[in-house]
């Protein structure tokens, strides 16, 4: 821990750098995570990686890359020693920092930040073991008196984008290259054990388009996260915690709800939430409001929209988890009233060099006037090679998703991480849809990592359409062939220095029968290409 003069100034400096809407209406309290409330963020290695995330160059072959939480054995020490038995003492004692705990404290150092800010985890500073420096550092853990404990932090990236017939949403026809800038600043601070303040801003911006920005593009100086966390109870079974404010949801495997980072913004809720966490089970009850973004104004919540659940997670099983939850989405005013029901389960399984992992999501409620029944489902297996050159690891996926004979009644993906699993190019989301797809890793090097991924889409209900990644479909005319195309996607990551990953990413879309068959008039129907070069820097 450290002791810090001068913090109003600090706090302020901090501020100042969003300025505008976005901070008119907080505290000042003080600002960044370092303890990880509520649902831990399950990422491990049988998570299929995400282009554009970081990864450490000490992370060993058992584990992702891209782990967001690491944990390390405490350590020991012996204050009793004479003259007379240091020598001996010093042969049998057990080194504190021999090579197996500096090796998890370089997963630490690596895993620190996670996929919601307030998930970080700064706790290696206060290992006796550590001696090193990155960057932002000497702004967690600090100390103020003897109670409030407080961090400073944020992230800059800048990416590049080259679009050739998909500018837009799904196949367009039109090209676009532009240049996308977004800053996040973080602020944490932590009474004694059982409150804290957390609070996050974002500035996102889009420079030299040819086409108006997406949706995701623009968000400039707004709130991402606002809120008070409160232990409400601490017990030998382990404890409750209650949230209140405007939060970043993310869980499980992202495949219902996420932050989605990819965006050059970030999806965000207001809301409250109560956090269990014991040994075996973390489980997150909450209730909340999706907030759209607007672009040059304060982003409020949608008051027509509901978005609650219940979402838990069972650790207590060695080399495997499982993820049990309901979540209920609702539009009450639009053009087209739904209220959607979901519930899903999630197996995720890692023995030796195999992996494995299924998720399933049955869905009802109602669509306008009609009932509404769905469901989606993906299952896969990996395999690591780690006595293969580059220690390649190989993945193989089925996803499926329900289409409808009405337009729009299939399933519903929520609030999900699309990028992630069904193409980089965005192109379609989890509705009506059938995806077989390969994915392989590999690296090269501690620094760099490859990443190859094919996907072949396929409708899964023929009177049904495709649907983008908002759930808008490409046309409202069925018919012709239900071969989408195939995608391939290619990624370099860079691990260029210490909390600075630089990614180039290159996709190619080969498009199917489907878009010369089917009847709509003008529907394009060429190949699409999409590049990119992505830096992202963590302070």
């Amino acid at each position: 821990m450290r002791r810090i003069r001068f913090f109003s100034l600090t706090m302020a400096a901090s501020v100042a750098l969003f300025g505008g809407k976005a901070y008119a209406q907080q505290s000042s309290a003080p600002v960044a995570p370092v303890v990880n409330l509520g649902l831990e963020v399950d990422r491990n290695i049988a998570d299929a990686p995400l282009p554009g995330e970081k990864f450490d160059g000490a992370s060993t072959d058992s584990d992702s890359p891209f782990a967001n939480f690491i944990s390390h054995d405490a350590v020991e020490w012996s204050t009793e020693a004479t003259a007379e038995s240091s020598a001996g003492a010093a042969d049998d004692a057990p080194n504190c920092c021999d090579p197996k705990k500096q090796a998890a404290l370089k997963k630490a150092i690596g895993g620190a930040y996670a996929g919601t800010f307030y998930d970080n985890n700064f706790e290696y500073l206060c290992d006796p073991c550590y001696d090193g420096w990155h960057l932002g550092e000497d702004f967690k853990r600090l100390c103020l008196g003897d109670c409030w404990t407080v961090d400073f932090g944020g992230q800059y990236r800048i990416r590049y984008q080259n679009e050739h017939n998909h500018r837009g949403l799904g196949l367009t026809g039109r090209d676009d290259e532009f240049l996308l800038h977004r800053t996040r600043l973080y602020a944490n601070a932590e009474y004694g054990n059982f409150f804290r303040a957390f609070v996050e801003g974002i500035d996102a911006e889009s420079n030299y388009e040819d086409f108006g920005p997406r949706p995701i593009e623009v968000d400039r100086s707004d709130l991402l996260n606002a809120f008070v966390d409160v232990k409400l109870h601490d017990g030998n079974r382990g404890e409750l915690w209650g949230r209140v404010g405007r939060q970043e949801l993310l869980y499980g495997a992202q495949r219902t709800t996420s932050p989605l980072d990819w965006a050059n913004t970030r999806r965000t809720f207001d809301g409250f939430k109560l956090m269990w966490k014991s040994q075996d089970w973390n489980t997150d009850v909450f209730w909340t409001q999706p907030v759209p973004v607007d672009p040059h104004n304060f982003n409020n919540p949608d008051q027509s929209q509901e978005f609650l659940g219940a979402y838990a997670t069972y650790k207590g099983s060695k080399n495997q988890t499982y993820d049990f939850y309901f979540l209920r989405y609702s539009e009450t005013s639009a053009a087209t009233e739904f209220d959607f029901n979901t519930f899903g389960a999630r197996w995720n399984w890692k023995s030796g060099d195999w992996m494995a992992e299924t998720e399933g999501m049955y869905q009802f409620g109602e669509f306008g006037g009609a009932d509404h029944v769905a469901g989606a489902f993906t299952t896969g297996i990996g395999r690591d090679f780690p006595c293969v050159v580059w220690t390649p690891t190989l993945w193989v996926y089925y996803d499926w998703a329900s289409g409808d004979e009405t337009i729009g009644n299939g399933y519903h993906h929520l609030f999900p991480l699309s990028h992630k699993y069904m193409g980089w190019m965005d192109l379609y989301g989890r509705r009506n849809i059938e995806d077989f797809n390969v994915q392989l890793t590999a690296k090269p090097s501690d620094k760099v990592k490859l990443i190859g991924w094919w996907h072949m889409f396929n409708l899964q209900d023929g009177d049904d359409v495709p649907y983008g990644v908002t759930m808008a479909p490409f046309t409202t005319t069925p018919g012709g062939d239900q071969e989408l195309g195939q995608e391939l996607d290619l990624v370099v990551s860079w691990a260029a220095a210490d909390r600075l990953t630089v990614d180039f990413g290159y996709s190619h879309f080969f498009a199917g029968d489907f878009y010369a068959t089917n009847p709509t008039p003008n529907l394009f129907s060429g190949d699409a290409d999409f590049y990119y070069i992505q830096a992202q820097l963590d302070f």
